[in-house]
């Protein structure tokens, strides 16, 4: 069809008024159907693609949308399919079929739900008219809408939307996003069967999703087949033999609202990262899809996965642990990996940044900085003979008092009754130094507490204090988020790293360094021994009462990186302490860590 650009803006100016007499669009970019780039993008759902530091796809949250297909790159079968399945005299039609459209309005005055829209109608209703009362969209505004985008647009452009955009189940929109959540290859390497079957959900997305029930799915792609060489798209020797083609699913990536196509273990640093996003971002910035660039680094975040899996697969049953954690992160606190708990497709709840545990001997590191700011140096001596506080006997786990020994030596040998006695001396610089470093706040507890870590705190957070004494003595505060853009891609994050002014002195620089090597120590000829990669590390054990947590938080000179194990009904563990499991764990993931840099 063919007209004048006056003729043309003369006809869409009186349709988009009557369009907006029913309640279409309501504003003037809306009926401006004329790129189908923008199409694309235009009012899409709520979501947001996950990035790596790299650049690298790792995950969507809410609203799956894949990179948009060009026509040319569409496989001619997947059209054909779509054509033959969805509305059959859409190369003929203008937009509107009224036989098709009097079935469907029928069906929707008589209450039940029946097709009949044409695939035009139902681009326009996928943009622009979701959220609408269906007998109104059905009389009134895909009557005048689709008309217009048959005037402006061709078949194909057409055509190209609509497979870009409508939803295909299972978080993902577009045929790339779902190519990639169902078969885990490109669309435009879809055979025949797997394009009748991406077809095939279209009435009925959840129904027919593959990952819920393959064979139905399946059946459904037969019928779609059928409908293909009915509509003489294909032969009955063709037909026959795309329904032999055989059809590797890809495993469901899919958990708690979001689609990982590396693994749903990237769920909790999804999530939290999305969360540190929203924070950081104004509130009329935070609809439509949106991608985030982390700091993620998917090798390293591959490697504190596989040694965790690998930990827990080897002893949770024997020794009870039904739950463990791991945080890497830089100097800076851009966390490089995060791993949350033992599956994310199980539980949402992430270990690592929302559950609050007891740090117990990990807690000592403030106790020694405190001792430290207020004189004492390493070579300082304090008391780890037998110690009874408030009635109670303050036992060392090993049941060994060496009487007078360095504040190096005890913090090697994670002397309770020295810690004990050192916070007796310094409560309130304990105090402050737990609140400044950002691991709890308002300490109410006597100095036994201080020095055992009976307070809670968070894995995240004790790791980024190690980070501190790492950074030299200058603050750290984790962070996932590098920037954020709009569906445009114009950047809307108010704020990316820590403000400069959190970002302050926090120790001086000499305390911190005495700190570094007494730690050194714990790893070298201490309790942490189990940690030792080789090279230069530093970092302290815990375990909690009954051993109920299991802790082992540390550096070396280029990450700083925490692991915790546990349950999360706060059932004792059996013979897992923070010098062993945990600490075996750090020192795996560390070594590859570092040999990956």
């Amino acid at each position: 069809m063919s007209m004048s650009l006056d003729s043309t803006l003369d006809r869409r100016r009186f349709l988009a008024l009557l369009g907006l007499a029913a309640g279409a669009p309501r504003t003037s970019e809306a009926l401006e159907l004329v790129d189908a780039d923008r199409l694309i993008t235009d009012n899409r759902e709520d979501g947001v693609r996950i990035l790596s530091a790299k650049g690298e796809f790792m995950g969507a949250r809410g609203a799956y949308y894949g990179p948009p297909v060009p026509f040319g790159q569409l496989p001619k079968h997947l059209i054909n399919a779509l054509v033959a399945s969805e509305d059959r005299r859409f190369y003929e039609h203008w937009g509107l079929d009224p036989r098709s459209m009097a079935r469907a309005v029928w069906s929707t005055l008589t209450g039940r739900t029946q097709g009949g829209s044409t695939l035009t109608q139902q681009t326009i209703k996928e943009i622009y008219l979701k959220e609408h009362s269906p007998i109104v969209r059905k009389l009134l505004e895909e009557p005048v809408l689709a008309p217009i985008l048959e005037l402006n647009l061709s078949k194909e452009d057409i055509l190209f939307v609509y497979l870009n955009r409508v939803f295909f189940g299972g978080n993902a929109y577009g045929i790339e996003a779902a190519a990639r959540v169902y078969f885990n290859k490109y669309a435009r390497h879809l055979s025949i069967l797997e394009s009748a079957m991406m077809v095939g959900l279209l009435p009925a997305p959840n129904r027919y999703n593959p990952h819920r029930n393959f064979e139905v799915s399946r059946d459904r792609g037969f019928r779609v087949i059928e409908q293909m060489v009915e509509a003489n798209y294909l032969s009955r020797r063709t037909a026959d033999r795309a329904r032999q083609q055989n059809v590797t699913l890809a495993p469901s990536r899919s958990a708690w609202g979001g689609v990982y196509p590396r693994g749903t273990q990237i769920g909790w640093f999804a999530r939290w990262a999305e969360s540190e996003a929203n924070a950081n971002s104004a509130a009329s910035a935070r609809q439509g899809t949106r991608t985030i660039t982390t700091t993620l680094d998917l090798k390293i975040q591959a490697i504190a996965e596989r040694h965790l899996r690998q930990a827990l697969h080897q002893h949770a049953r024997a020794r009870q642990i039904e739950e463990g954690a791991v945080v890497v992160m830089r100097y800076d606190g851009a966390v490089v990996a995060l791993v949350g708990g033992r599956d994310y497709r199980q539980k949402e709840w992430d270990h690592a940044t929302q559950a609050k545990r007891q740090p117990g001997s990990v807690a000592k590191l403030f106790v020694y900085l405190a001792a430290l700011q207020e004189g004492s140096t390493p070579d300082t001596r304090v008391s780890d003979a037998p110690l009874t506080l408030g009635g109670r006997a303050v036992r060392n786990f090993d049941d060994k008092y060496l009487g007078e020994i360095s504040l190096a030596a005890a913090l090697e040998k994670s002397s309770n009754t020295a810690a004990v006695r050192l916070a007796m001396q310094n409560a309130d610089e304990v105090r402050e130094l737990v609140r400044i470093l950002n691991v709890a706040d308002d300490l109410e507890g006597e100095a036994g507490d201080l020095a055992l870590g009976t307070y809670e705190a968070r894995l995240v957070d004790l790791t980024a204090a190690f980070a501190s004494v790492a950074n030299h003595g200058r603050m750290v505060i984790p962070y996932s988020v590098q920037k954020v853009q709009d569906s445009a891609g114009t950047e809307t994050l108010i704020r990316v790293r820590p403000e400069s002014s959190q970002v302050r002195q926090v120790m001086a620089p000499q305390h911190a360094e005495a700190m570094r090597q007494m730690l050194s120590g714990v790893v070298q000829q201490g309790t942490g021994r189990a940690a030792d990669p080789g090279f230069w590390a530093a970092g302290k054990t815990g375990t909690t009462s009954a051993n109920r947590d299991a802790w082992f938080i540390g550096f070396t000179e280029e990450y700083v990186a925490g692991v915790w194990l546990g349950n999360s009904d706060n059932k004792p563990m059996l013979g897992v302490s923070g010098g062993g499991l945990p600490a075996q764990i750090w020192r795996a993931v560390m070594m590859e860590a570092v040999k990956s840099s």
